[in-house]
């Protein structure tokens, strides 16, 4: 699933500072994303990774109105996207009446209710899990990397792009430095995103685990 916000927060400079500095209303959905971590996936590696998976979805600054914002949404004539995770519908899928079929709890789950932050979380974290579950050839921080990269751009374009790994030499069970470096996805800037898709993809790995992830480590 391409997160086309996300796309949106890579052409923002990373700053030295963000390595250190917690969104201001993180501190409101931190303890709800943690809540929803020990109900449904309390075995997770790296949890403080979700935490940096949202502000990698919803804040192009660490100020901005949409960072850790229940409500941001993304409207183009493509793709519809809201909330912490920017659960994404599009002509061709719709991932609210998707991660709806995770959970019981989320069954009942209306679109009217669509901005409710503890079910945002909830279905990111179920999301991600499913992913996590069907990426069992990677060990734990090559697994994630593995699954952010699912969450961003789809389970089935991992599996293409570790074939094409391996058909290069490199190791498709290794992200980094390996599968990152190999991929079917477009390296053609695309309009309107200001990067390529393959760009915008490992991009968001990158982002999450390397600088967004380690100011919240202190909070799990």
């Amino acid at each position: 699933m391409r997160r086309l916000f996300s796309t949106l927060l890579l052409l923002a400079t990373v700053m030295p500072s963000m390595a250190t500095t917690v969104p201001e209303r993180a501190s409101l959905h931190i303890p709800t994303l943690k809540n929803q971590i020990s109900q449904v996936w309390p075995s997770v590696p790296l949890p403080a990774s979700l935490a940096g998976q949202v502000e990698q979805e919803t804040c192009p600054s660490l100020t901005h109105k949409k960072c850790w914002n229940p409500r941001t949404e993304l409207k183009t004539d493509r793709e519809y996207g809201f909330g912490l995770g920017q659960i994404t519908v599009t002509s061709r899928f719709n991932n609210f009446e998707e991660a709806k079929k995770l959970d019981v709890k989320l069954k009942s789950w209306q679109w009217e209710e669509r901005y409710d932050p503890a079910r945002q979380l909830r279905a990111l974290v179920l999301m991600n899990r499913v992913a996590f579950m069907k990426l069992s050839f990677a060990a734990d921080y090559e697994r994630m990397a593995f699954m952010f990269s699912a969450y961003n751009g789809g389970l089935g374009g991992v599996m293409q792009d570790r074939r094409l790994a391996l058909s290069k030499g490199a190791a498709p069970n290794k992200w980094f430095g390996n599968v990152e470096i190999y991929s079917f996805k477009s390296k053609t800037k695309a309009r309107g995103y200001g990067q390529s898709f393959f760009e915008v993809n490992r991009g968001y790995v990158r982002n999450v685990l390397k600088v967004r992830m380690q100011k919240y480590q202190p909070f799990f």
